[in-house]
């Protein structure tokens, strides 16, 4: 048991990264055990309690290879109150099982590589659909919390089925028919390294949020800004998702090196080395079966001493293929630092750096050396087949000597040189983002709480819900100058032209996306959620 302060204190660790729920411990010695309960002494330092495991040992409960045999849950309370859709439409909204063009099962097989496949179900006789059951909760759903809600959907599906769930289901997924009173700012949530998710109305079709959900369940946290704000990374999935029906992304730089899509093809250097250069030829994920010898996501190994937190991650965000809506760093070299540890285990992840052609990013005090080791960007093509960015990695130690002098020296010595680099402190505050006040907090269930089951998944829900998306306000489109601007306006705009020299005009749609017909482009289209066929969209 915490006191309020400590409590208080160790959301915070969490929140930050500086303690990772399922892989840390902290110690009990010491400390009073009473009714099977450990008690920490008020004005204790809960910091200093803290026990850091290393993340390589940790096991990954979630399988993200091979076949994947999923369910989808459709609710009702005991009100009646259900999602409209029927099971059929819902099954072809996650399993692609009626046409569906982007789902979970396209999704993640494209990410992969096709090394993943998603699986309707098991062929369960009180499936109503491939891979969709439907259960009914003895509660209502406008007056309880999430979590009773949550265990009275695990209860009523393990009576349903006859199984301890997850059973022989990977993953499950629970569609509820929206939520009510305080706390509904969330589109879903998930467990970490574990089989559940939950999704507030129709966010359960919206595949950029399934992915999001997914990843969560894959062990992966959340994915931070250039402003180290929790979900503001756009350049893969674990920042805030697309929240329309087709479109997803896959995963950042540091996420693809935590997953095991890519083995063969990421690599771990050590700039800490004295004199330290190198020049790597990047890969994008999108065309990792082109990648040859080359990799597609560099690990840079700081021994957890640099600014910022853990180990930096270097890649080629390559916009094309699986990565091709893609919301941020298009065709540029992303550095990605977590917050803590080696980065194959879970941590929070910030986005430091999108490079294009000629741009340098240095990286002060690199491994607690005191010399700044810096990235620069020597050429990017994608024209060719894979496309390309070549990089140089080098410290401020590996600039070539001068030439001798021809004159004697000064009779004075020169001034001496600066004893280290510049060290830039790590951002005082964490991020902004704060759980909403009733976000699930007790530990997932197998069954109801009592007794406690033996088989219970890791006992961490996400740090936070994903929240959706705010209105951005209104802007002419002409005057809007980036590419990744202009596309991100719900359809009503639209980018002609490369990434660099093209404009931003009226798509043809008017940002109303309820009118499908008037949008003349399949992105434009596809990004209000509306469907394109034979060169027209409609509802």
């Amino acid at each position: 048991d915490f006191s309020g302060d400590q409590k208080n204190k160790m959301k915070g660790l969490i929140k930050n990264g500086q303690v990772t729920p399922g892989r840390d411990s902290l110690d009990i010695i010491g400390k009073n055990i009473e009714d099977k309960r450990v008690k920490f002494p008020p004005g204790l330092d809960v910091a200093a309690s803290v026990k850091k495991n290393d993340d390589d040992g940790r096991r990954r409960l979630a399988v993200t290879k091979g076949d994947k045999p999923m369910l989808l849950v459709k609710v009702k309370d005991v009100n009646g109150l259900e999602l409209s859709d029927t099971h059929e439409v819902m099954s072809d909204e996650v399993f692609g099982t009626n046409g569906d063009p982007g789902n979970l099962k396209t999704s993640l097989s494209a990410c992969s590589h096709g090394q993943l496949t998603v699986v309707a179900g098991v062929g369960d006789p009180n499936e109503l659909a491939p891979g969709v059951v439907e259960v009914t909760i003895p509660i209502s759903l406008l007056d309880n919390t999430d979590s009773t809600i949550r265990n009275a959907v695990t209860t009523a599906l393990s009576t349903d089925l006859g199984i301890s769930v997850p059973g022989d289901y990977q993953q499950v997924m629970y569609a509820l028919e929206g939520c009510y009173g305080g706390g509904c700012g969330w589109a879903a949530y998930a467990y970490i390294n574990s089989w559940n998710s939950v999704y507030n109305g129709n966010y359960y079709k919206a595949v950029g949020v399934q992915v999001h959900e997914l990843g969560h369940n894959f062990n992966l946290a959340h994915s931070g800004g250039l402003n180290n704000s929790t979900y503001t990374d756009h350049t893969g999935a674990m920042g805030n998702p697309h929240y329309s029906d087709d479109l997803y992304q896959c995963f950042n730089v540091a996420k693809n090196f935590q997953l095991d899509w890519y083995d063969d093809a990421k690599i771990t250097i050590d700039p800490r080395v004295s004199g330290y250069t190198d020049t790597i030829t990047l890969v994008g994920i999108a065309e990792y079966d082109q990648a040859g010898s080359n990799p597609v996501t560099v690990r840079m190994s700081t021994g957890g001493q640099s600014p910022g937190g853990g180990d930096i991650f270097l890649g080629f965000n390559r916009a094309t293929g699986p990565n091709q809506y893609n919301d941020e760093g298009d065709d540029l070299v992303t550095i990605v630092q977590v917050s803590s540890g080696t980065g194959t285990g879970y941590s929070q992840s910030y986005l430091r750096a999108k490079l294009g052609v000629g741009e340098s990013h240095p990286l002060y005090n690199f491994g607690g050396t005191g010399k700044t080791v810096t990235v620069t960007v020597n050429s990017i093509d994608i024209e060719s087949s894979p496309g390309t960015a070549v990089v140089t990695i080098t410290d401020n130690l590996t600039s070539p000597p001068t030439d001798a002098p021809t004159t004697p020296p000064p009779s004075n010595a020169p001034t001496p040189p600066p004893t280290g680099a510049p060290v830039t402190a790590a951002p005082t505050n964490p991020p902004t983002t704060t759980p909403p006040s009733n976000a699930p907090t007790s530990p997932p269930t197998n069954a109801p709480t009592n007794p406690v089951p033996t088989r219970a998944p890791t006992p961490n829900p996400t740090p936070v819900p994903t929240i959706p998306p705010t209105p951005s306000p209104t802007q002419v489109c002409s005057a809007i100058s980036s590419r990744n601007a202009c596309n991100n306006t719900s359809g009503r705009c639209e980018w002609s032209g490369n990434r660099r020299s093209g404009t931003c005009g009226d798509s043809g749609g008017g940002g109303d996306c309820s009118t499908c017909s008037n949008f003349t482009s399949r992105k434009s289209c596809r990004r209000c959620g509306c469907t394109w066929g034979n060169k027209q969209c409609s509802n």
